[in-house]
């Protein structure tokens, strides 16, 4: 029986291009075509450039966008994995707060937020944790000059584990991101903070 797509598939599937176009820009700036190839082949492709409803197995939506989730997830860490041994990590942490600027920079027009909330909004709508029913994400407290959320446990890490890479880079990873990203917004600082609850986050504007 063919499932029906509501506004939240949506969302989700644009949480995921935003990754996948992340692995694009990723392979781009370091060279990876091959290694990317051979990730393709071991996990599975990225999703098409045709509409959502095109390419999308109506029959099990949720199971197509876990699988190109999870798909994406193991390529990213791959890349890192590979542009670590080839350079560092500070590479990668500037290749992420590049990435951050940039999406921040082509989404500017379309972001106007006066209070906290508005901006966990769309913060919400870019962030990939899982899916939109494992509820990794809350906000915490917003008012007019700040946000403060929490996402209640790190998903990735243990894909940067498979790739014998610490768990503490996809936290580090995701600092540089969101800095740059929120920075370009002109949010005046960011901060964040991983416990034993999950990762914390505060942002003034």
């Amino acid at each position: 029986m063919k499932e029906k797509l509501a506004p939240i598939h949506f969302v989700q599937h644009n949480r995921i291009r935003i990754q996948e176009n992340l692995e694009a820009f990723l392979i781009d700036m370091f060279g990876l075509e091959a290694a990317d190839t051979q990730s393709v082949d071991i996990y599975g492709p990225r999703t098409s450039e045709e509409a959502l409803e095109t390419q999308i197995d109506h029959d099990n939506i949720h199971g197509w966008l876990e699988s190109h989730l999870v798909a994406n997830e193991k390529r990213l860490s791959r890349l890192a994995k590979e542009i670590i041994d080839s350079h560092d990590e500070n590479a990668l942490l500037l290749a992420h707060a590049e990435y951050g600027k940039r999406l921040a920079e082509s989404l500017r027009e379309k972001i106007q937020f006066s209070n906290g909330e508005q901006l966990y909004g769309y913060l919400n709508a870019i962030m990939l944790d899982g899916m939109p029913c494992d509820k990794i994400n809350e906000m915490v407290e917003s008012g007019d000059r700040h946000l403060v959320w929490k996402s209640r446990s790190d998903l990735h890490s243990r894909y940067y584990a498979e790739q014998n890479l610490p768990e503490s880079l996809y936290p580090s990873l995701r600092r540089s991101f969101l800095e740059s990203f929120l920075n370009t917004l002109d949010v005046a600082s960011f901060d964040m903070n991983v416990t034993e609850e999950g990762i914390l986050y505060r942002a003034e504007f």
